[in-house]
């Protein structure tokens, strides 16, 4: 494999972790919606944390706990919280 592809899948293969590990970190004991978790992050763009929040889900880390409205797209969404650990 040549050196960028490599270089470039090693970014990714660490990206996403580190991103897991910020959300978890914002997120920390509050209820947010996936808008609320971007924009606090300050990201605009949904994707920068959706596929995280997703992946959050599966591994057991965060629950869907509820809905909630969002006013930019006028649909409810789901609201998320870190699952504590006993």
């Amino acid at each position: 494999m040549e050196i960028t592809k490599e270089t470039r899948q090693e970014s990714y293969i660490q990206r996403p972790v580190a991103r897991q590990e910020a959300i978890l970190r914002f997120l920390g004991k509050d209820a947010m919606t996936a808008r609320q978790i971007a924009y606090g992050m300050g990201y605009t763009d949904l994707n920068a944390v959706k596929p995280r929040i997703t992946e959050l889900k599966a591994a057991g880390k965060i629950k869907a706990i509820g809905k909630a409205y969002d006013n930019v797209t006028k649909r409810q969404v789901a609201v998320y919280r870190t699952v504590m650990e006993d």
